[in-house]
């Protein structure tokens, strides 16, 4: 007999908290849970933790599990190789603990791939032939959803577009890196590019973007820089694959009234006109990850 059970149950692993959310196929919200990732120093608690965060819904009414967390990751066997943004895990194999919890179907990817199903799924503005999605928080995550799919790569790390050298020799990115995008435009970025210019350490990407509607100098100089280094980034991807619509999503958007019409000033100048004239580029809609963790198990 097939399950009449439509809820769906997504987990989002986050640089700075996991968020649990279970939902219906219309993305109604029907709970959410979330624990924070600093109490975790290495791979055993980490998995006691999403056990305990587990341990907060009936299991009995999800039809599958989906989770997105940082990469690299392994798709095939649901492990995560390792991560910038929690730097005390590594190799866990996050599949087996779970199957040992649950006979659940569960669905693992890259967050960033999950929260781009997310806005093709939840949000009808981005339900499109050919999405990029770019998620700006701690980091800067991307993925493509081509044709209602999404683009995994091999074992799921495709589209690392974050990790893109935009600056040769460049400010030393998470990953071990010189140069890449996500050092210079992100939350983990910009502080860390702030700090470097003034030896003043901000909490969040809050504080630094009220330093920029204050007039900071220095702020204004990082982010300005930042805003370059993110357009060359687009522009690559668009160069690369072509899609007619890049939707940025994420913590740094809140302050997009900072960024967003210098962002568009420098990509009308530096992306093919004939890719430009029909890219439409947008902000999308304030949903957790775990939306598009969940909707992995739609099909």
């Amino acid at each position: 007999m097939v399950s009449k059970v439509e809820n769906f149950l997504g987990i989002d692993v986050g640089g700075t908290s996991i968020k649990a959310g279970l939902i219906n196929r219309t993305g109604d919200l029907l709970q959410d849970e979330t624990i924070p990732t600093e109490r975790f120093s290495n791979n055993e608690t980490f998995l006691l933790g999403i056990t305990s965060l587990l341990q907060k819904f009936n299991l009995s009414n999800v039809k599958s599990i989906g989770i997105g967390t940082p990469g690299p990751i392994d798709i095939e066997n649901q492990i995560i190789l390792s991560s910038a943004n929690i730097p005390n895990i590594k190799n866990v194999k996050l599949g087996e603990h779970l199957s040992k919890i649950t006979t659940l179907p569960i669905f693992f990817n890259n967050d960033a791939n999950c929260a781009s199903l997310g806005e093709y799924h939840f949000n009808e503005l981005s339900k499109t032939d050919s999405l990029i999605v770019i998620t700006l928080g701690t980091g800067y995550g991307c993925g493509w959803v081509y044709g209602g799919k999404i683009f995994n790569g091999f074992l799921g790390n495709g589209m690392e577009a974050g990790h893109q050298t935009v600056v040769l020799n460049g400010a030393i990115c998470g990953c071990g890196n010189k140069g890449c995008v996500e050092s210079y435009f992100s939350t983990r970025g910009l502080l860390g590019r702030f700090k470097e210019k003034t030896n003043l350490e901000l909490k969040d990407a809050k504080s630094f973007f009220k330093l920029v509607e204050k007039n900071d100098e220095d702020a204004i100089e990082v982010l300005d820089f930042g805003v370059l280094a993110f357009a060359h980034s687009i522009k690559n991807i668009v160069h690369m694959i072509n899609p007619n619509k890049v939707v940025m999503v994420g913590g740094i958007t809140k302050s997009k009234d900072f960024f967003y019409d210098k962002l568009i000033n420098h990509l009308k100048n530096i992306i093919f006109p004939v890719l430009y004239s029909n890219l439409k580029i947008e902000i999308g809609k304030e949903m957790s990850g775990f939306y598009g963790a969940a909707s992995q198990g739609f099909e």
